[in-house]
């Protein structure tokens, strides 16, 4: 059934999909996806072998921010049932052996201290990408990050002049299935996010486009800050809720604190017998504290008295 869904995911990424997007990009896509597909598809025909899996290189381009996270649970079922999915590697121009997909897989083997079945394939760098796209959102849920995080790799290696990025982008969005216009967007947010804080904030599973356009404004502002607050975030809470710390930690960011003056962050005011007092709202706690700290001195002294 998992190879059927691959397929079926790979030939849409492949331009199979409505007439009128293969006729927009069929020209300069066919000869690489048509690689690509005939590579993929031919796989179940090819033995597969062990090898050892430090002679195994990981890709340029990764596909989740920590692929050792939560590893432990895979490393016991290969450790008692053994590895029942092969992973795919390609063999690249210059000799070297380079996963495609099946990271987890790898480093679970790396970890037990034993061979990996592996799958070897010739397969150029455009082939192997959008395999390794398909391949992930057939077999996991990445997160919204962690894909964007992929396209701007993509783009990265494959983008690196004016004539290579269009096509860039076509293998972008012809690997993950997505809208290209989408494809701008997430390269956009991922490159402008300093990536020590994506690393601070994790996938954050579950939380969609919205939230982290938001932190990507934010971090545009003032991206020296925004690194600063990569060291502030809690670690101890899920992924969603750092990602939330990091939006309200760079909205009150501490530059626009320390420049305005403290006479300016509390005012005091009097109107017959009543006080008021106006504060910032990162002041409240403190400031409330501290007069209920006074008045209740003043009353222990009876100084409440009038003289």
């Amino acid at each position: 059934m998992a190879r059927k869904v691959f397929g079926d995911s790979l030939k849409n990424a492949m331009g199979k999909t409505p007439p009128s997007d293969d006729d927009l990009d069929v020209k300069r896509t066919s000869p690489t996806v048509a690689r690509a597909q005939a590579s993929v598809l031919e796989e179940d025909k090819h033995a597969t072998r062990l090898i050892d899996p430090t002679a195994i290189r990981m890709s340029a381009v990764m596909d989740r921010i920590d692929p050792s996270d939560g590893l432990d649970e895979l490393v016991s079922s290969i450790r008692e049932h053994g590895q029942k999915v092969p992973v795919l590697v390609r063999r690249t121009e210059d000799g070297a052996l380079e996963i495609v997909y099946g990271r987890r897989r790898l480093l679970a083997c790396r970890q037990l201290g034993q061979k990996v079945r592996a799958t070897v394939m010739e397969m150029t760098d455009e082939e192997a990408l959008i395999a390794q796209g398909v391949e992930n959102n057939a077999r996991q849920d990445p997160s919204f990050i962690e894909r964007a995080l992929f396209v701007a790799g993509i783009i990265r290696e494959l983008g690196k002049t004016d004539e290579t990025r269009k096509n860039a982008q076509t293998i972008a969005y012809r690997a993950l299935q997505i809208d290209e216009s989408l494809v701008s967007r997430m390269n956009r947010i991922a490159t402008g996010i300093p990536m020590e804080l994506i690393q601070a904030i994790g996938p954050a599973h579950g939380v969609g486009r919205r939230v982290w356009e938001k932190l990507f404004r934010l971090c545009e502002k003032d991206v020296a800050r925004a690194r600063e607050v990569a060291g502030e975030i809690p670690r101890n809470v899920p992924g969603p809720d750092r990602l939330e710390a990091a939006v309200t930690l760079l909205t009150a960011t501490k530059s626009s604190t320390q420049k305005t003056r403290p006479s300016e962050r509390v005012k005091i005011g009097r109107k017959g017998n009543r006080i008021t007092i106006d504060v910032d709202a990162d002041l409240v706690p403190r400031v409330e504290e501290a007069v209920r700290k006074l008045v209740t001195e003043l009353l222990d002294r009876g100084q409440d008295r009038p003289e």
